[in-house]
């Protein structure tokens, strides 16, 4: 479908839905750490703003801002999400989820180059976090 109606995709589909995103999400009061209480919420804040400063494409911005305002006042305010959502990062975690290519992305981007190519988990975290699923099953 993408490949014969991509820009119907494009004007009918993304477009609109861009719009209802940033609409939707700047009903929202705006997400601090002062005001939620998860600390994965916490680290999520922290990634959003990291992510904010490099990302320069400034017809997306105003969009993956708005996403990822959503994102996080769901993953804080509903465990059915949140707990969902952490499933999906064990299972990354645990898979053999592949890091980026080196340099990218590589279109509108500000991140300090090199970037990219690395590993996704750091070995000493990985051992760690298993050795802790290993504590926790056993108890």
């Amino acid at each position: 479908m993408l490949r014969t109606q991509r820009q119907f995709v494009i004007d009918k589909v993304k477009a609109p839905l861009r719009k209802v995103l940033i609409l939707v999400a700047n009903r929202l009061p705006e997400i601090t750490k002062e005001n939620t209480l998860h600390p994965n919420t916490h680290i999520l804040i922290d990634l959003k703003d990291k992510f904010l400063e490099y990302e320069t494409n400034p017809e997306r911005k105003e969009m993956l801002k708005a996403g990822w305002k959503m994102f996080i006042a769901e993953y804080e305010h509903d465990p059915f999400y949140r707990y969902r959502f952490d499933w999906l990062i064990e299972e990354i975690v645990n898979s053999d989820w592949k890091p980026r290519p080196v340099g990218h992305p590589n279109l509108f981007w500000g991140e300090p180059e090199p970037y990219g190519g690395g590993y996704l988990i750091k070995d000493d975290k990985l051992r760690s976090y298993k050795n802790r699923r290993h504590i926790w099953a056993s108890q």
